[in-house]
């Protein structure tokens, strides 16, 4: 363990991804990071076995592999939609992580992941964020998604940085929102009232690009399974509009610096 490397905290929002967050766990307790490393799952009402999935990793595999349950931390809550469970979750890290990574429920990282993304955030004070290729898992094909090197300009035009990118706290807590929040919550409602947006990730991202420089890894370090339940596969541009109302002031704020 290499105590001077920056703490790392892996937010993870599920809601009835039973059988998925297992191995989005194993994950992360899988990283080669040198660094200490934390994992805070908040289960966001779910109504499969998805929390007692949670609950019993914790208590087996997570005493025999990590020896500290500090490092793997849940919570379960009402149904409120993932923008409020990462909130949760990042208030449960917040005054021990230097470094905020996010892990979707039914996606996994690649064991080098947090190293190779944590190296790039340290080499320049102004990064901060970094993000990385993935693999698209579909139930009889897998596809290699490649994401474009950032810019601000690209930004505006697309969401090119992807959901499970990693975010050093300082830069987190510059862009928190008048009500506390770093996720916006109208941005991604309860999914049990049904699909209400999945635009939280690009608001974020919007209004991060303002105050810090974002780098791409050009490697893939993630398996994001497509299984026809995500969240992003519902989105219409009808659904994106009305989102995009809300994003307005950030949209505009960047077309004007």
């Amino acid at each position: 363990m290499n105590n001077k490397l920056p703490k790392v905290a892996i937010i993870c929002a599920n809601y009835n991804y039973g059988d998925y967050i297992v191995d989005a766990m194993k994950s992360i307790v899988n990283q080669t990071y040198k660094g200490e490393i934390r994992l805070y799952v908040v289960d966001d009402g779910s109504s499969d076995d998805s929390w007692e999935k949670i609950q019993n990793f914790k208590t087996t595999y997570g005493v025999q592999h990590l020896h500290d349950l500090e490092k793997l931390n849940v919570k379960k809550i009402e149904n409120s939609g993932a923008s409020v469970a990462r909130n949760v979750a990042i208030d449960m890290c917040w005054d021990w992580a230097d470094i905020i990574g996010v892990l979707d429920a039914d996606d996994a990282y690649y064991p080098e992941k947090v190293e190779k993304l944590v190296a790039k955030l340290v080499e320049h004070e102004e990064v901060g964020v970094a993000y990385a290729d993935y693999e698209n898992v579909f139930p009889d094909y897998s596809k290699r998604e490649f994401k474009k090197q950032y810019s601000r300009l690209g930004l505006q035009r697309e969401c090119m940085v992807h959901s499970n990118a990693l975010i050093k706290k300082k830069y987190l807590e510059a862009v928190r929102l008048p009500n506390g929040e770093f996720y916006r919550s109208e941005l991604h409602g309860p999914a049990s009232q049904g699909f209400i947006g999945c635009t939280e990730d690009y608001d974020l991202w919007l209004r991060l690009s303002r105050i810090c420089i974002m780098t791409h890894v050009p490697e893939c370090l993630a398996i994001a399974n497509q299984h026809g339940a995500n969240q992003s596969m519902k989105m219409t541009a009808e659904i994106f509009q009305e989102n995009a109302k809300i994003m307005t002031g950030a949209i505009n704020d960047q077309k004007r610096n």
